[in-house]
């Protein structure tokens, strides 16, 4: 069954406005740094596990253990010209948390950018739209990228969460420690090939087209 985001009628609305404001950005894309952040269970990813079966063997099982057997929480950020290092998140998030990673790993990455003029882009969870965070933005003087609410098929880095499971977790692959599961996670990020990373940043400028296109509903990306 396909999946479509349910967006209302203000929704649509904000993001055919997105669309409009961003359809010319050209090279403007590569002067932005994508952040979120993910959790990633040792089970398995969420959903329907698929995988090819002999008839002539024993069908594979999979067994999934209490919350999903524990998790880890990753924040990661990329830009046209490189990753920000991965960053190990403990407990649960909340803006004076999210406002350390930002200044342990993000700017370190952004203070080399070439002329300093870049943008930021995150989604609108509740953590990243606080006033705390707002004002540490702004003392940093960091522009954030106009971003339209429910449009994770406009977000690159959405993409780079799919590429990264579908590595961390080939052949139906579980963990049983938390080490091991990051230890998968790390090389499935630093072997991103950035080459990918570039094609999707760029393909936002499509994507913007494409929203007016489909009277801003949502995308097949």
């Amino acid at each position: 069954m396909a999946r479509r985001l349910p967006l209302s009628n203000l929704h649509i609305s904000k993001r055919l406005q997105w669309a409009r404001n961003h359809m010319s950005y050209d090279d403007k894309w590569m002067a932005v740094l994508f952040n979120d952040e993910k959790e990633w269970n040792l089970d398995g990813p969420d959903g329907n596990i698929k995988y090819w079966h002999d008839l002539r063997k024993e069908p594979s099982s999979f067994f999934s253990r209490q919350n999903g057997g524990g998790s880890v929480m990753v924040s990661a950020a990329f830009g046209f010209n490189g990753k920000v290092g991965l960053a190990f998140l403990d407990d649960r998030q909340n803006s004076p948390k999210y406002i350390e990673t930002l200044e342990n790993h993000l700017m370190p990455f952004a203070e080399n950018i070439e002329g300093g003029n870049w943008e930021y882009h995150h989604d609108n969870a509740p953590i990243h739209t606080s006033n705390a965070k707002k004002n540490y933005l702004s003392s940093k003087n960091v522009t954030v990228l106009e971003w339209p609410p429910m449009s994770p098929d406009l977000n690159p880095i959405e993409n780079v969460w799919c590429i990264m499971s579908r590595k961390v977790y080939e052949n139906g692959g579980q963990f049983y420690s938390v080490n091991a599961l990051k230890a998968a996670i790390e090389s499935a990020w630093y072997k991103e090939e950035p080459e990918i990373l570039q094609t999707l940043i760029m393909s936002l400028e499509k994507r913007a087209y494409d929203v007016i296109l489909n009277n801003g509903k949502t995308l097949n990306y």
